[in-house]
Parts: structure tokens; sequence; C-alpha cells
């Protein structure tokens, strides 16, 4: 009988292998030596509690946390703090396809990135505007706060801000047009009506006479202050282009182009489009195209929001670029402070937009 083989099948020598020993978990100890602070330090700042540090101190620390990446025991620290180290997010709007717009994805992305940086998770929900009253995020509060999107009408609206009040959680609304004077609620939006203005004055400058805004059908409330921005600019100055609002079913490429269709079988004339968003323009630009409009010779073509994926448009649109991920992080950090500090250091911010040059216009 040929020897046993013990080299390859001792469990003793397998486990002593360097391949099988078990990676060492960075520890609070760990941490802070790398941060050149106590554990102390490092448990109060992972824990939440910042009263006594500075940012400069708290951020040191959160670097030191990524290199070792040091994970802590969220279950006991929910014990140990009453957290439940969890913000919510909440998508409401009259359509069933909740994350189809790049707009809405940048802004959670940005929102995530900001949570995880600060060792919080994200809860995603998409809502229609009919079933507010069945929303799991509000039903169980199972977060420690709620960031909410919504389109709808005004008293639709007003209506869904009271039942968020009752919860007796913290509330970052992102894109609403006017800040809650009233409630746990602070109000992070960007200016898309001085950006609406602003494509429409370089639209104008442009030798644009008749400028068609489209949009969907959808009310939210930042397509309609970009509207109005453009339209208080053909208003205050006294110039003698006009401004024609054309609304489509949704922002879709076939109902933008649908809309468009009609618009120009009505023998219309018109020398500049101004859409709701890029993806708008981008369907616009290419029904113009297929009709052999030359562009920007005889339509002029501009979109909304200046999302990375509009790189992948053959031509350069322009648009007005705005901040979605910034904001999606700016609501981390103001939800995560309110969180460990008890109250919002400020009720509503307002990121400007910019106008992107290109050739379409």
């Amino acid at each position: 009988m040929p020897p046993r083989d013990t080299a390859s099948t001792s469990p003793t020598r397998e486990a002593a292998s360097p391949q099988a020993r078990p990676r060492h978990r960075a520890t609070l100890k760990d941490v802070a030596r790398l941060a050149g602070v106590s554990p102390m330090t490092v448990s109060n700042v992972v824990n939440g509690t910042l009263r006594g540090y500075n940012e400069e101190t708290r951020d040191r620390v959160l670097q030191a946390v990524e290199r070792a990446n040091y994970r802590p025991d969220i279950a006991a620290r929910s014990l140990r703090t009453d957290r439940r180290m969890a913000v919510g997010m909440l998508v409401v709007q009259n359509g069933r396809r909740f994350l189809a717009d790049p707009y809405i994805t940048s802004l959670i992305d940005g929102l995530c990135a900001g949570l995880n940086q600060r060792g919080y998770s994200l809860v995603l929900q998409g809502l229609h505007v009919d079933d507010l009253a069945s929303a799991s995020l509000i039903q169980q509060l199972q977060t420690d706060g709620l960031c909410v999107l919504m389109s709808g009408n005004f008293m639709a609206n007003t209506a869904f801000r009271g039942t968020l009040k009752a919860m007796g959680q913290p509330i970052v609304m992102f894109q609403q047009p006017e800040p809650d004077p009233e409630g746990d609620i602070c109000s992070l939006r960007q200016d898309d009506f001085e950006g609406g203005r602003g494509v429409c004055e370089h639209l104008v400058q442009r030798g644009a006479r008749h400028i068609v805004a489209i949009v969907p059908e959808l009310d939210w409330p930042a397509m309609q202050a970009r509207v109005a921005g453009a339209r208080s600019f053909i208003e205050t100055s006294r110039t003698r282009s006009k401004l024609t609002v054309l609304t489509s079913t949704d922002e879709s490429a076939s109902a933008t182009q649908g809309a468009l269709e009609g618009f120009i079988a009505s023998n219309a004339q018109f020398d500049a489009i101004f859409a709701g968003n890029d993806q708008m323009a981008i369907a616009a630009h290419r029904l113009l195209t297929r009709r052999q409009v030359r562009i920007p010779e005889d339509v002029m073509v501009a979109g909304f929001n200046g999302l990375e994926f509009i790189d992948y448009f053959g031509t350069r649109l322009t648009t007005v670029r705005s901040p979605a991920f910034e904001l999606g992080q700016l609501g981390a950090y103001h939800m995560v402070k309110r969180i460990e500090t008890g109250s919002f250091d400020t009720r509503a911010i307002t990121l400007p937009t910019a106008l992107m040059i290109g050739t379409t216009s």
C-alpha cells in the first residue's frame, strides 16, 4: 500500500498556510492610529457624536475609516444610539418608471455616495402619486430621515407635506420651488428659473425670433421653473422674439417627436427649440435632421441638464448644466448633520446652473 500523502491532507498544515489565515479586521485602535486621535474620538465620530470635534478632525477620522476599511457593527451601534443608520429616498411622480430619468439617477447617485461616506445606507422607493398612503417608507419608519423628490399638482404636494411632517422625522425636499417655513424640513434645489432664462437669452442673441419650448405634461416644478424663466426673459427684455410652449404626453422620444410633428403640420414657423431636458432635445434634433432641416442654420436646438449621457450623442448639444450629483451629495451632508446634531443649520439652499454652448445654436 502506498504511503499516505500527509502533506496534502493534513488539516493542521493547511490551516497554518498563509492563504488560510483569516484577514485581520480593522479595529477602532487601527483607525485611531491612522487618524492620529484617540479610539474614543473615533468611536464618537463613527457613532455621530460631534460635539467638541471640528470638521477637520471629523474628516480625518472618516478618511482613516476608509483607508483601514473599518466596518462598525451596525446592529450594536443601532442599539446604543437608537439609530438605524439608514436614510430613505422617496421618488414620487405620475409615471411608473421612477428611475428612467437620468437627472433622478444622478441625484440619487450623489446622495448614495454622500451617505456611504458617512456610514449610512440608502433605502429607495419609487411611488406613483396616487399611492402615497401606501408608502412603506412612511408606514414602517425604518429610517432616520427621509429625502423626497416629487412631482404632482400643488394640492397633492401640499397634502403630502402634511403627511411627511406628521412622521416626526427630518425631511430633505429636493427640487421644490419654495422652502417650507414650518416643520423639520430642509429644501434643496437648483436654479431652474435662471437656467431657463439664460438659455432663452442665448437663443435670442443668436437671432431666434420664435422659440418653441417643449415640455412633458408631467407636473415637475423644475420644468415649470425653466419655462417661467424663458418666458420672463421674453417679457422683460423688450425683444421682438416670441415664445410658444408646446406640451407632449411625456418626455419619451416618440411623444416629443409626435408633438413636434403636429406643430410643424400646422404650418407654424419657428427657428429655435428649447426642450425641457436633453432627452427631448435629442429627440427634436433627430426629427429635424430626418426632415433635412439644417441645425443650427434653420433651427437652433437647446436642452437642459448637461448630464454625462449626452456625450454619446454625436453632436455637442447646447444645454444648461444641472448640478444633480452635487445636489444629492448636499442632501446627504445636511441630512446626516441634522441626524447627528438635532437640527438643520439651514432651511433652504439653491445651487446655480450653467449654460453650456454647443454646436446646435
